[in-house]
Parts: structure tokens; C-alpha cells; sequence
């Protein structure tokens, strides 16, 4: 079940339907409407998708999954609401317009909550930081982050050790990645230019670590 086809909503339906799953498709859009009915293969409901007789009408109880994806919070919300504590749908995967909204979609039942604008941040700050590090996760409800970090040729922490690199019970070296193997580096190992450094833990802690190990010598 979709609610929402717009920019993010059409493609998710083209997608499964192309795959051969049973569809069905919720859009306040008539025009949106016609062009899944033309190119798709899906029951298609022209409306809002809070709107309860549209609910009694589609089954709902039967439905796998939910994807909940207009460009309204309000509507998002309330849909997770409906999906999952009126209908049992087992997995409800929502669009956050608002990073502020994650949280209480989860709260209300959504499985996954996905907010673009985050996730096109996240994007932007890789490639801005790529050369050096990379985050691989990040969860901003609880601060938490992974990332991989490459240490400079000329990296300030070369010849040091890890005891010497200061990281907190929040913030640890998971593992080193070097000349295609990796170690679970102890106090006493010692970093070379090059070593791809996997941090996890606390955000903060680990953004701080990151900047450490990405420092270089100046001469």
C-alpha cells in the first residue's frame, strides 16, 4: 500500500509494480491517478489517504507493507496511526518531512522513517568530507555515528599510538583497515599514514576523534 505518489511516491510504485507486487495507491492527485492506472497495475484510490472510508474499502488488514510518503507531516503521522494500531499492517515505512517528526512517527508505528532533507545532508557532507572520512551511519534521535576515517600522508597521528589518540569509553576504534586486512587495534598499536580508521559511538565523540586522526603536520 502507498500512500503519496509524488517525486518520491511514482517511482516506488513503477518499481514494484514492474516486479509484479499487488499495489494499492492513494493519491490526492486525479492526474497522478491516471498516469498509475495508464502505466502501472495497481487499485488506485483517488483522495486522502486519512480518510476512513477509503480505509474500509481497500482491506487493509491484508496489506505486508506500508509506504506512507506525501509531502505532509500531519498526513504521514496520522497514517501510521491508522496502519498500525487500527489495521495491523506489520511494516510501515514513513517520509519525514521535518527531522523533528521522527521520533513521534515512530512513537505512532511507523517501522522506518526516512526524512530526504536529512538524508540529503548526509550526502552533501560526504562529499564535502570523502577525501578523509566518511559517515557510514548515523542515527540523530539517540547521537549516534559511524564513520570511516582515512588518515593523511602527512597526518599528525602517524607514529602514535592509540592509547596516545585520547578516545573516550563513547567513542571507539572499531577497527583498522590496512594493506587489504584489518586489525582490532589494542593501546600499544600504532598508526601509519593511509589506515582507514572505523570510529562508532557517541557523535559528538566521534566527529572530535575524526578531526584527530585527519589532522596533518605542519611544517
Amino acid at each position: 500500500m502507498i500512500i503519496g505518489a509524488g517525486d518520491i511516491g511514482m517511482p516506488i510504485v513503477h518499481y514494484l509494480s514492474q516486479r509484479g507486487h499487488l499495489l494499492t495507491v492513494i493519491d490526492m492527485n486525479e492526474k497522478r491517478c491516471k498516469e498509475i492506472a495508464d502505466h502501472s497495475d495497481a487499485a488506485i484510490f483517488h483522495g486522502s489517504g486519512t480518510n476512513p472510508e477509503i480505509w474500509k474499502s481497500i482491506e487493509a488488514d491484508k496489506m505486508d507493507a506500508l509506504f506512507t510518503l506525501t509531502n505532509k507531516d500531519v498526513v504521514n503521522l496520522r497514517v501510521c496511526q491508522i496502519a498500525k494500531k487500527q489495521f495491523g499492517i506489520p511494516f510501515v515505512i514513513a517520509r519525514a518531512r521535518q527531522p523533528r517528526n521522527i521520533s513521534r512517527m515512530r512513537e505512532l508505528g511507523a517501522d522506518i522513517v526516512i526524512c530526504p532533507a536529512q538524508e540529503a545532508r548526509h550526502l552533501f557532507l560526504n562529499t564535502l568530507e570523502s577525501l578523509t572520512a566518511q559517515t557510514l551511519y548515523e542515527h540523530p534521535t539517540v547521537g549516534f555515528k559511524i564513520v570511516m576515517v582515512t588518515i593523511p600522508p602527512d597526518g599528525s597521528i602517524i607514529g602514535k599510538t592509540l592509547n596516545q589518540l585520547g578516545v573516550s569509553e563513547n567513542c571507539i576504534v572499531a577497527s583498522v583497515f590496512r594493506n587489504d586486512t584489518f586489525v582490532f587495534p589494542t593501546d600499544s598499536f600504532i598508526f601509519k599514514g593511509g589506515d582507514m580508521v572505523l570510529l562508532v559511538g557517541s557523535r559528538e565523540l566521534v566527529e572530535n576523534t575524526a578531526e584527530k586522526l585527519r589532522n596533518v603536520e605542519i611544517t
